[in-house]
């Protein structure tokens, strides 16, 4: 049976996003009897675990955590091929650049970076592999599956957006949003409270940092909400606007879209449900890792 060990910080209170996900996957797929799996704290003791089949390296964002973390991350070096999955490398390319190198199998949430990855020297396959959501994460807490989001809530907001304001075009969005739609939620929250926010939004706003396809476009239409988010680069080779969620390309247009949606309900939730049959059907963190484990595997066969 194939033994898999994914490595990751988890005591910091953060959220840990893909790794935590992969993790809950992989948990999952055990409890099935299709693999053995744990979970290690890469602190230079991962050698005590004994020997595996695949390692997992999940961005967990590692290398924002300067004076967080009281060990400097060691990667695994049990001899089994290294599988990573990049999610930031439009904020931290150099990092990822270097960690990818020192990989076997190496996927990317961004799909810019596979072809840049390639020219800067990047030997092992590059896949793209955009984010996913995890159904148990955001949806009503009692359910077990994810089938039961918060779609039965009284709408108390007519925009939302629930995130950090971490970079300057976000700022402005937000700020201009906020001036043309008064009723406005703006927080922080994870998982199933993030999810509450959603539901209660008539329209969940979502602006991209560096043109990515972020987590947050998964994660709404996860939750059974609305998205109107930025017109990314690649945001049409998995969802068609006006279908699935609805995108702008310029503030004053995702004004006029915002107020079509805020009177138009029908059509607007149309659209929620769309969304939301169309990523529990292909884009679950479960649906991730069938990806990831049929290309380790050939790896694993051809060694």
């Amino acid at each position: 049976m194939l033994r898999t060990a994914i490595y990751y910080e988890n005591r910091l209170g953060r959220n840990d996003g893909n790794p935590l996900y992969c993790h809950a996957a992989l948990k999952r797929m055990q409890e099935k009897g299709l693999l053995e799996h744990d979970h290690l704290i890469p602190t230079g003791e991962t050698k005590v675990f004994g020997q595996y089949d695949l390692n997992f390296w999940v961005d967990w964002g590692e290398d924002g955590l300067t004076g967080l973390l009281p060990y400097e991350p060691e990667w695994p070096k049990n001899g089994a091929p290294i599988l990573y999955w990049a999610s930031d490398t439009h904020l931290g390319y150099d990092y990822r650049l270097m960690r990818a190198k020192m990989s076997d199998l190496v996927f990317v949430a961004q799909k810019d970076a596979v072809d840049r990855m390639k020219a800067d020297g990047v030997t092992a396959p590059v896949i793209w592999l955009p984010h996913a959501v995890e159904p148990r994460a955001y949806c009503d807490i009692d359910s077990e599956d994810g089938s039961k989001p918060y779609n039965f809530l009284t709408k108390k907001y007519d925009l939302c957006f629930v995130g950090h304001v971490s970079s300057q075009n976000r700022v402005d969005a937000l700020d201009h949003m906020f001036r043309e739609f008064p009723n406005f939620y703006y927080g922080q929250k994870l998982f199933n409270d993030a999810a509450l926010k959603y539901a209660e939004s008539k329209i969940v706003f979502n602006i991209s940092m560096k043109d990515d396809l972020n987590m947050r476009c998964f994660e709404v239409m996860g939750s059974k909400s609305f998205l109107l988010t930025d017109h990314q680069s690649h945001i049409e080779d998995l969802f068609i606007p006006g279908k699935h969620l609805e995108t702008y390309r310029s503030l004053d247009e995702a004004v006029d879209k915002a107020r079509w949606y805020l009177k138009n309900d029908e059509a607007r939730e149309r659209i929620a449900k769309s969304g939301y049959e169309e990523v529990m059907k292909n884009h679950t963190i479960d649906k991730r890792l069938e990806v990831m484990l049929t290309e380790a595997k050939k790896l694993i066969g051809e060694k």
